[in-house]
C-alpha cells in the first residue's frame, strides 16, 4: 500500500520489497506533479479568434452528427448550396465568396469530385476553371437538406430567432470591417 502522506514535489513513490514481489517483481515507480498556483487564462478566455472558433468547432460537430449520415460533411454543405444556386462559379468567385483560401477549398473540392457530386472544368494552375454541381450532388444534397434545417432549426432555437438575426448581423458587420483594414 503507498504511504498516505504526499512526497515532496518531483519525488518518487516506491513500493516496499514486499509490495514489488506482489507485482511480479517489477519496480514501479510514480511521479507527482503539483500545480502551485492558478494558470491565468484571462488572455485566452476574452480572445475572440479563440471563443469564435471554439463555438464554430461545435456548432460544426453538431451539424455534422446531423448530416454526416447523408454522405456530405457540413463544410461541404455551403459549398454545393452555392453551386447549385449559381452555375458557372470560378474557383477565385467561390473562394472568394464563402471566404475560404483557394487552398482550402481545392482541398474541401476534391472529395465532392472524387465522389461524383461536383465537377470542375478548364485548365488548373492559373486557368480559368468553372465548377458546377452534378446530377449526383442535386441529389445528395437534396437528400440532406432536412437533416441540415433540423439541426440548423435547434441552433436557432437554442439562440432565439431574434439574437440569431442580431448575431448574424453582427458578424457580417465585423467581417466587412475586418476586411477594410
Amino acid at each position: 500500500m503507498l504511504s498516505q502522506t504526499a512526497p515532496a514535489q518531483g519525488a518518487p513513490v516506491t513500493l516496499k520489497p514486499a509490495q514489488k514481489a506482489s507485482v511480479d517483481r517489477m519496480a514501479i515507480v510514480v511521479y507527482i506533479h503539483y500545480v502551485k498556483k492558478l494558470l491565468d487564462m484571462a488572455s485566452v478566455e476574452n480572445c475572440t479568434c479563440f471563443n469564435v472558433r471554439r463555438v464554430s468547432r461545435v456548432i460544426t460537430q453538431f451539424f455534422d452528427a446531423e448530416v454526416r449520415r447523408h454522405g456530405i460533411r457540413p463544410t461541404q454543405t455551403p459549398i454545393l448550396r452555392a453551386l447549385q444556386a449559381k452555375s458557372g462559379w470560378s474557383m477565385a468567385e467561390l473562394s472568394a465568396w464563402l471566404g475560404m483560401e483557394r487552398t482550402t477549398l481545392l482541398r474541401n473540392l476534391r472529395p465532392l469530385q472524387r465522389d461524383g457530386l461536383v465537377r470542375a472544368k478548364g485548365a488548373g494552375r492559373g486557368g480559368h476553371v468553372e465548377l458546377e454541381i452534378t446530377a449526383t450532388g442535386r441529389a445528395a444534397l437534396t437528400k440532406a437538406l432536412p437533416a441540415w434545417r433540423a439541426a440548423q432549426g435547434k441552433v436557432v432555437a437554442t439562440l432565439g430567432a431574434e439574437r440569431w438575426s442580431t448575431i448574424l448581423s453582427d458578424l457580417g458587420e465585423v467581417a466587412t470591417k475586418l476586411k477594410a483594414q
